[in-house]
């Protein structure tokens, strides 16, 4: 897998990726290493678990944070198309990644007469499921903390790199900091770019006033780009 390559070989050990969630009071990061890992966890996951193919895709339909961009990074890995909701594909797409609180917007969607794939993802900081932290998981259901643990940390199969995927005409080495993503598009903006160029990113989970935004980018030294709920300032 190559898709990290270029964050690998410059600085493997930095913090690549922090999250805050000011509602949780909680701030964790990742560097290139544990980005990696969780890449090749969910790569291995989408071919092994669902059998996706390059071409095939899947939904991410949950508020932004750690756990969904690793989980878009994993299926970049694998060739894998994302789709968000509002996208045309939503309804024909047979796996989905969302939270408790929103699949019951896929219960009605069929692909083939069979429903989709619904993987449950929760907001825990520690990555923990619906079930370790106190919730009921419904039956034929998957709980993503769990399920995603024994799958391997490396993915053998070959990747572009990431800066291949993404084209960016941000500054090489960027510290970005932003709201979060709602879309491919703000995917893009807040995480993929800073990273394709070398830099890193850091998402504040909304909702999050400007004026807090403005506190945590001089804290973490980064340069502040709005995107979903937050005012831009991009650089």
């Amino acid at each position: 897998m190559q898709l990290l390559d270029d964050l690998l070989h410059t600085d493997p050990a930095i913090p690549r990726l922090t999250v805050y969630n000011d509602s949780a009071d909680t701030r964790v990061e990742f560097s290139a290493i544990t980005l990696d890992n969780w890449t090749a966890k969910v790569a291995n996951m989408l071919r092994e678990e669902f059998d996706l193919t390059p071409g095939d895709g899947i939904v991410i339909d949950l508020p932004s944070g750690w756990q969904p961009v690793v989980i878009a990074l994993g299926a970049l890995a694998a060739g894998v198309t994302l789709h968000f909701p509002g996208d045309e594909e939503v309804n024909t797409t047979p796996v989905v990644f969302t939270n408790l609180a929103r699949a019951t917007n896929y219960a009605d969607i069929t692909i083939d007469d069979a429903p989709p794939e619904i993987v449950i993802v929760t907001d825990d900081p520690l990555g923990r499921g619906v079930e370790e932290t106190g919730g009921e998981l419904p039956e034929d259901f998957l709980d993503f903390g769990p399920a995603i643990r024994p799958y391997g940390d490396s993915f053998t199969a070959a990747s572009q790199r990431l800066s291949d995927l993404v084209s960016s005409d941000l500054p090489t080495g960027i510290r970005l900091i932003s709201a979060g993503f709602t879309d491919l598009a703000s995917l893009n903006s807040a995480v993929l770019e800073p990273l394709s160029v070398g830099g890193s990113a850091v998402l504040v989970t909304p909702p999050v006033s400007i004026a807090r935004m403005e506190t945590i980018a001089s804290k973490e030294r980064a340069v502040l780009r709005g995107t979903g709920d937050a005012p831009s300032k991009t650089p």
